[in-house]
């Protein structure tokens, strides 16, 4: 499989589903200590995001942006948050404990539910010039960020790396909201017993 079949570029305008980006910053209240009062220095928490994937639907991205650049005027189009998911180097998902070469096996061919691994990001497809090692999801490790600051962070300290081309952007949606909506049986269906053969 070619690089230029999976990746492409990240490009200004709307956040694309599938789209990788760096250095972003998801801020959150600190409630060890109970609800933080208006004085509380320390109610907020900074968690730091290396790298994140857009995983909101393409078409609520589009109608967002239209309605925050004044293309159109239906505030009902605005998303107020966007989600994401966590994305972590292949190698660290690898290493971490329960990881055997079984389970590994199947989360690199995508054939764990659970996660989602993705082929190294070239330089000429990354829109930073840098690439990007393999990449993995753990697709329960989802997060939320206000719309309006992704896109401050955006011009900030955040940058937009790459997105996935069709059809491997579908193959992430479809397994990712797959997973969330799989459904907890309170026991498995039980097999009857096979007939002993005499």
């Amino acid at each position: 499989m070619g690089d230029s079949e999976v990746y492409l570029p990240s490009q200004d305008g709307a956040l694309r589903q599938g789209e990788v980006i760096s250095g972003l910053v998801q801020i959150r209240l600190g409630l060890e200590n109970g609800f933080p009062g208006p004085d509380d220095e320390h109610a907020v928490i900074r968690i730091e995001h290396s790298l994140a994937l857009v995983v909101s639907q393409d078409c609520d991205l589009d109608w967002d942006y239209k309605n925050r650049s004044g293309l159109e005027l239906n505030p009902q189009k605005e998303m107020p948050n966007t989600l994401f998911c966590e994305v972590a180097a292949a190698a660290e998902l690898r290493g971490l404990e329960g990881i055997n070469a079984s389970i590994w096996g199947k989360i690199k061919t995508n054939k764990d539910e659970r996660y989602q691994f993705l082929q190294r990001i070239p330089r000429n497809r990354d829109a930073a010039g840098e690439g990007l090692p393999e990449l993995a999801l753990d697709f329960k490790r989802c997060f939320t960020i206000p719309t309006e600051e992704v896109y401050r962070q955006l011009r900030a300290q955040g940058r937009r790396r790459c997105r996935l081309a069709s059809p491997y952007l579908e193959h992430l949606s479809d397994r990712l909201f797959n997973y969330h909506a799989r459904v907890a049986l309170p026991t498995e269906h039980m097999s009857e017993p096979e007939p002993s053969s005499r």
